[in-house]
């Protein structure tokens, strides 16, 4: 049995954290949802990587530009058309699922995250364009960005809380999602929690030697996870799932496969950029639960709060996610107009 195929036993929803024109082309994304990959996200980073490191884009880019000159509408109709295609290889799992897996993220533009209306609108938008049921629009966790959350929820459109870093954000993201169900209980949510960003910011004021180095990560997930349990008996058999996000490891002396390994929990979603799959296939080592921090998390919580703010750190965190999200989403816009500009001189 594949690591993969492990942990999917284990009733956690393996995701893929990528997506490309090439992976579509090429029957890759194929082989990887025939490996047990039951979903995909994406982000502006991962659309600004894809479209600025290979020409695979350009013929495409050449026949919308036709019709389109703005680099921000040749840019979405790009994004579109690997959503929907990505969409239409998933929804057999979907159906399968019965709306419960089998799901393609794309998010809003980052720069309406702090705006309410703003976000609603685009968001609406965004799910008429693409037109698949099983798409799910990627808000970020502002306090600006819940109000929106519950909205289009309550629409009926299926959306990803993404840039979830604190317990406080999480309780409030999923207290948007229960009020929206007292409207709607047609759409799908998942909350992306992240995990190894916490890690790098925590460790830095940390000691290597310090029994918490590299564990706040995953001993703040399962607070949320507990959190999520509490309140899973009010969801009426429409739960927003949990979906661990930043997993791939940041500090040199991890293993590849240590978020995983650590966070298998039963009903969950782990999200995973191409490398960490690769990684996770290769590992012959591989074992569920290592550190057994499940069994130790309030008890590591506790002692952070003895010498670090961390509703301090998730909150630059949060600031730093959106800002990082704006900076590859005007990235991947100019990446798109200078081939505009080259492929016009041709």
């Amino acid at each position: 049995m594949s690591n993969i195929k492990n942990l999917i036993s284990n009733n956690q929803s393996i995701w893929l954290d990528s997506i490309s024109k090439q992976m579509l082309d090429s029957g890759d994304l194929s082989k990887i949802i025939d490996l047990g990959i039951t979903g995909i996200t994406s982000n502006p980073s991962i659309f600004d990587k894809a479209i600025s490191s290979s020409e695979v884009y350009d013929e495409t880019i050449r026949e919308i530009s036709n019709d389109i000159s703005d680099p921000k509408g040749v840019f979405e109709e790009l994004a579109i058309r690997d959503i929907q295609r990505s969409s239409d290889l998933l929804f057999k799992i979907y159906k399968q699922s019965e709306g419960t897996d089998g799901f393609v993220s794309l998010e809003v533009d980052p720069f309406l995250a702090n705006n309410t209306e703003e976000t609603i609108k685009e968001a609406k938008r965004l799910w008429n364009r693409v037109n698949r049921e099983n798409l799910m629009i990627k808000v970020p966790g502002t306090d600006l960005g819940f109000p929106a959350i519950q909205h289009l929820l309550e629409s009926g459109i299926n959306i990803n809380i993404t840039l979830l870093f604190s317990f406080d954000s999480y309780k409030k993201c999923l207290q948007a999602f229960l009020q929206s169900q007292k409207t709607n209980t047609s759409s799908k949510s998942v909350a992306s929690f992240f995990i190894s960003r916490i890690d790098t910011a925590v460790d830095m004021n940390l000691e290597n030697s310090n029994k918490l180095f590299h564990k706040i990560g995953i001993a703040n997930s399962f607070k949320a996870f507990g959190h999520y349990l509490n309140s899973k008996k009010i969801m009426k058999n429409n739960y927003q799932k949990l979906l661990w996000a930043s997993t791939s490891v940041k500090a040199e002396d991890l293993d590849p496969a240590y978020y995983c390994e650590n966070l298998p929990i039963s009903g969950t979603i782990n999200t995973l950029p191409l490398e960490t799959i690769n990684d996770l296939l290769k590992k012959e080592d591989f074992k569920i639960n290592k550190l057994k921090i499940s069994e130790t998390y309030s008890e590591i919580m506790e002692d952070l709060d003895k010498i670090l703010d961390l509703n301090l750190i998730t909150q630059e965190l949060l600031l730093n996610g959106i800002k990082l999200f704006q900076d590859s989403y005007s990235s991947v816009l100019e990446t798109v107009n200078k081939k505009i500009k080259s492929i016009k001189k041709k």
